[in-house]
């Protein structure tokens, strides 16, 4: 199950559990998740639960939802993003398994679009050949109970991976094409498009 932490000025305030499909933040008291902050609108952001995902959603706020300082519309939640609404943080964790969210994120190579730069493909399972497109600026694969996996796009236009695992070591480098990783028992490839490859291995 998921949760959200309410934080202010770093310390938290309440843990909610995510029982309910649908989750709405503002500064009415009425909201589910209610907020008092001058900054925050009333009916803020809203966050809707369909089948294993949360989705986050903006409520044409006036000051806008944040998503690791990022302003989003509407984005999917993974475990360890951080939502900033006013001066409030929040937030989510899910225990969600690699075989749902590579469930939810990969296609098939065949469907795979010509503007793809880079993509991880899925080197074993049931999902054995098919890709996961790095389209957005950061991709969070695992979570922070089993060991999680981040790769984040610099401004370089380099993938830059983290990895943390159950006994807390942290990593960060920069990806090749033909990097392997694993997250739990899954190991995906490092691809670029035009790109050779040398292998290197990390896993969580």
């Amino acid at each position: 199950m998921s949760e959200l932490i309410v934080m202010l000025d770093k310390q938290i305030l309440k843990r909610i559990a995510v029982k309910k499909t649908s989750i709405v933040f503002g500064r009415h008291s009425k909201c589910d998740i209610a907020l008092p902050d001058r900054t925050i609108s009333n009916n803020h952001a809203r966050i809707t639960v369909v089948r294993d995902d949360c989705f986050l959603e903006d409520l044409q706020s006036t000051n806008g939802t944040y998503v690791n300082q990022q302003q989003i519309d509407r984005h999917l939640l993974m475990d360890g993003d951080i939502i900033a609404l006013g001066k409030y943080q929040v937030v989510f964790r899910s225990v969600q398994g690699i075989a749902i969210q590579i469930k939810r994120l990969s296609i098939h190579p065949k469907l795979m679009d010509a503007s793809y730069n880079a993509w991880l493909q899925v080197m074993d399972g049931s999902k054995s050949g098919y890709i996961i497109p790095l389209k957005a600026e950061r991709l969070v694969l695992g979570n922070q109970t089993t060991g999680q996996v981040l790769i984040e796009c610099s401004t370089q236009g380099q993938y830059i991976m983290s990895a943390t695992g159950t006994m807390n070591n942290h990593r960060t480098r920069t990806l090749v094409a033909g990097d392997t990783l694993k997250v739990e028992e899954t190991t995906f490839q490092f691809c670029l498009k035009e790109q050779d490859a040398d292998i290197n291995t990390v896993s969580t």
